[in-house]
């Protein structure tokens, strides 16, 4: 929403700030850490590299790099027109020329010069030089020289390097063998060849050239011949030899618009002629005859008009002394009625003049239209007539152009032929080298030292996290994120000392001291952990705590042998009914220390677990005794643990010294945790060499 804000709490930033350094603190001291623990195999691995690197030196031949160089023209010196050839190139096209020289340089025929001139074939020099086997005899259809031949173009193709140093016109020649002599002889021989194969192209292109320019002048006379032909035939067809040249160009054109410029005035004339003899028309044919302004400015029709108007009076005086039928009323009717025919009559010659006029004024305005078209066409066609006239004038004068110019470069080329300067000039001359140039001790050794310690710490990478094996409290802490509660050393059978102070730490493993019923576990078999309940049980009875050990590892059950009791019933047939916890609970040897044996292997322990008579029968025996120790499955592969972790106030895992559970450690904690299990710490057994020493100012 527009006004909707949101409220930023200022300190929520620094504490996500203060979050990630302290997790890139703790990532580099865990890395700092598993550099310091392996750092035997880094400074071994570092160690290996390095002894490799020295090995390798004392092995190697010494080889020496002799380097030539020259530079490249864009045109060379003294080339026929070279002064229009100044131009600036582009960059792609610099480009494509240094390309080219360099693939002249790696090319066969190249290698086959320098053979031929340093004369390789034929002697053992290039062989031994570069440690190679002489060929000594042929193969299939090639003969003992030719395949030698290809040996040493092989040879020199394989150790020839040319290089462009940055974007400069400069190409360098390099070449590398045993023999610093021999070195120098090839890169000096490459150079020396490049240049006599560019002169050999400059040459032959220059003859190629020639013959081209003769070629296209030969074109250029024959199509100058033709514009010229066509040119003379068409002034002679259309009758404008000397138009051009007497009249110019524009005279035509000129005349016959003085021509439409008269007609169109003419034309502009009879226009407005033929409208006002229209708009008479129109008046005196939609009006009345007697008010025309002709009619009423007509002398003889007025006269007749006065002589009407009197014969009306006279009609109008006899009208009123006589009657209709009086001989000379019938004959003043008579004199109005014949000057009233001569009106009209009069009046109508007068209209027919006004259409006279206005058809006359039509035709002349159609006639003037119909000379301006005809004199309209005459006009195009001239035209027409000028315009080809003038590409074909145009035409010539191309071909005289183009036949002059290719005729002056031909004879540029001819004279100067023989003459041109080469495109690439020699630059430096490679001289005798006085070290070799290979192998570098100084770089053979960094890159051994470099790779040793980049190849160590990928070991390190992969030993830290690959080997979850637990050593110390502090391995322990970072592989499963538990604290440790004692180390046992590796024997037989534990001595009960040895876990006192062990069972000192679970007094004071919760707020309110020893929790009332303890989980041990293992994340696999065979890590002591059903030996571990034994002796807790034990050296918590020596703390004068009364403690009932259940084994509730219903597939491989050990307890009842460890306290060398022999039982037919236990928790299994509490479970299902058959029997009273008191009734299966034996009293040890030890004081202070009962059993709930396992009882009859059921088919299924863990649906039996899942149900709540295990809660029922906890929550009975909790009260009865300071603490039970449960001995539980191992987690890996069983479900069981998981069921019983959730029922126990706490869980101590049991870790064997130096296993490597190939990730299964994690696994199991995360594995305790999410059945909801509260995992107290962690039991190292089986510590072997010497005794476990807890570094305080590590934090343990």
């Amino acid at each position: 929403m527009a006004g909707s804000s949101i409220r930023i709490d200022p300190g929520v930033a620094p504490a996500v700030e203060e979050g990630r350094a302290a997790r890139a603190v703790r990532a580099a001291r865990g890395a700092w850490t598993a550099v310091r623990r392996h750092r035997v195999i880094l400074f071994g691995t570092m160690a290996l590299c390095v002894l490799a690197g020295v090995i390798f030196i004392l092995l190697s031949t010494p080889d020496y790099k002799a380097t030539a160089s020259v530079e490249v023209e864009d045109v060379p010196a003294g080339a026929a027109g070279a002064a229009a050839a100044q131009r600036p190139q582009a960059p792609s096209d610099n480009e494509a020329l240094m390309q080219t020289e360099l693939e002249v340089l790696r090319s066969r025929s190249l290698a086959e010069e320098v053979a031929r001139e340093l004369a390789l074939v034929g002697n053992r020099t290039l062989f031994d030089a570069m440690k190679a086997k002489r060929p000594d005899r042929g193969s299939g259809s090639l003969s003992q020289r030719q395949v030698e031949t290809e040996a040493v173009i092989r040879l020199l193709r394989d150790n020839l390097e040319v290089e462009l140093p940055g974007k400069s016109r400069v190409i360098r020649i390099s070449f590398t063998s045993a023999d610093p002599v021999l070195s120098a002889r090839v890169a000096n021989s490459y150079a020396d060849s490049l240049i006599r194969a560019d002169l050999k192209r400059g040459f032959e292109s220059g003859v190629q050239a020639r013959r081209f320019l003769l070629g296209e002048l030969d074109g250029a006379r024959r199509d100058l011949e033709r514009a010229e032909r066509d040119l003379a035939v068409y002034a002679a067809r259309t009758g404008t030899q000397g138009e051009a040249q007497d009249r110019g160009p524009g005279s035509a054109e000129g005349s016959s618009a003085a021509r439409l410029a008269q007609l169109n005035a003419f034309r502009a004339q009879a226009t407005a002629d033929r409208i006002a003899a229209q708009k008479r028309w129109e008046s005196a044919r939609l009006s009345s005859v007697e008010t025309l302004p002709e009619v009423l400015n007509n002398g003889a029709m007025q006269q007749l008009m006065a002589q009407r108007a009197q014969a009306r009076a006279e009609v109008v005086q006899e009208r009123q002394f006589r009657k209709d039928a009086h001989p000379e009323m019938r004959e003043a009717r008579a004199r109005l009625a014949a000057l009233d025919d001569q009106a009209q009559a009069m009046a109508n010659t007068i209209r027919a003049s006004l259409r006279e006029q206005y058809e006359v004024a039509v035709h002349g305005e159609k006639q003037i239209e119909s000379e301006i078209a005809d004199v309209e066409r005459q006009a195009l066609a001239e035209r027409g007539r000028g315009v080809q006239m003038s590409i074909l004038e145009r035409s010539v004068d191309t071909y005289r152009l183009l036949h002059d110019s290719l005729l002056q470069r031909y004879r540029d080329m001819a004279s100067q032929a023989g003459f041109q300067a080469g495109r690439i000039q020699p630059l430096d001359r490679a001289a005798v080298p006085p070290r070799p140039s290979s192998p570098h001790i100084g770089t053979t050794m960094l890159l051994a030292s470099l790779g040793g310690l980049a190849l160590g710490l990928l070991l390190v990478a992969g030993r830290h996290l690959f080997d979850d094996a637990v050593t110390s409290a502090d391995t322990l802490a970072e592989r499963a994120n538990l604290p440790l509660l004692g180390t046992v050393p590796a024997s037989d059978r534990p001595a009960v000392e040895t876990f006192v102070p062990i069972a000192s730490s679970l007094l004071l493993a919760s707020s309110a001291g020893l929790p009332r019923s303890i989980l041990v576990t293992s994340a696999q078999e065979g890590e002591g952990k059903s030996s571990t309940v034994h002796a807790l049980a034990l050296a918590l009875a020596k703390l004068d705590r009364r403690v009932l050990v259940i084994d509730a590892d219903m597939r491989r059950p050990r307890q009842h042998s460890l306290f060398g009791i022999a039982v037919e019933r236990g928790i299994s047939e509490v479970m299902t009914g058959q029997a009273k916890a008191e009734d299966v609970i034996v009293a040890t040897s030890a004081p202070g220390v009962s059993l709930l044996p396992s009882g009859a292997i059921p088919p299924n322990p863990a649906e039996l677990l899942s149900t709540p008579s295990l809660d029922v029968l906890l929550a009975g025996l909790q009260d009865r005794y300071d603490t039970v120790l449960i001995d539980a499955p191992p987690i890996l592969g069983q479900p069981d643990t998981s069921l019983l972790a959730a029922k126990a106030q706490a869980t101590v895992l049991v870790v064997e010294w130096g296993r490597n559970h190939h990730g299964g450690l994690r696994v199991a904690a995360d594995r305790l945790r999410r059945a909801g299990g509260a995992i107290i710490g962690a039991i190292l057994t089986k510590q072997e060499g010497r005794a476990f020493e807890y570094d305080y100012h590590r934090g343990g």
